[in-house]
């Protein structure tokens, strides 16, 4: 093993693990102020590229990559912020289905940017399912906070129903 290998890997279990229960003495993970909470956000598209003629996503392939640009609004149709992403299919598994690594970079109203990244079974995706990949917030108000973000499309490539929660720890 590397010792790049053998440092990050020290670092994320050391810095990027969650805490097994929250630590009575150390209340940031109780403080509403230290977590972001955003449910039932609407994404609509602003650039779809791809080079996949497939419109659908019931085609993919090996050599599919996207990149791809969404506005965010709130339950209340308020525009709260903006994606910009890519997407590459990685693999195809033994029961036909694809794999994909999803990333994008969030620019949220109040400053906060979000870069989320993670490992998607495409197929399941493209049927409706939701996807949940990491999420970090690298700058604004909630800089150094980890959750997650998850993503379901309403209709392909178009618009997606998606949450997003961070929480300092």
């Amino acid at each position: 093993m590397s010792v790049k290998t053998k440092l990050s890997t020290w670092a994320i279990t050391r810095f990027a693990t969650p805490p097994f229960a929250p630590d009575p003495k150390d209340p940031r993970v109780a403080d509403p102020g230290n977590s972001l909470q955003l449910f039932d956000l609407s994404e609509k598209v602003l650039k779809y590229e791809s080079n996949n003629d497939d419109p659908e996503g019931e085609n993919p392939t090996l050599d599919d990559e996207a990149s791809v640009a969404y506005e965010l609004f709130d339950g209340d149709g308020r525009r709260v912020g903006r994606t910009k992403g890519v997407g590459r299919m990685l693999y195809q598994r033994e029961d036909g289905g694809f794999v994909a690594y999803f990333s994008e970079e969030i620019t949220l109203h109040d400053g906060t940017v979000v870069r989320t990244g993670g490992l998607v079974d495409d197929t399941r995706l493209t049927r409706g399912e939701q996807a949940t990949i990491q999420a970090v917030a690298v700058a604004g108000p909630f800089k150094g906070a980890v959750g997650f973000r998850q993503f379901r499309p309403v209709v392909p490539h178009k618009e997606y129903q998606s949450n997003i929660v961070l929480y300092r720890r």
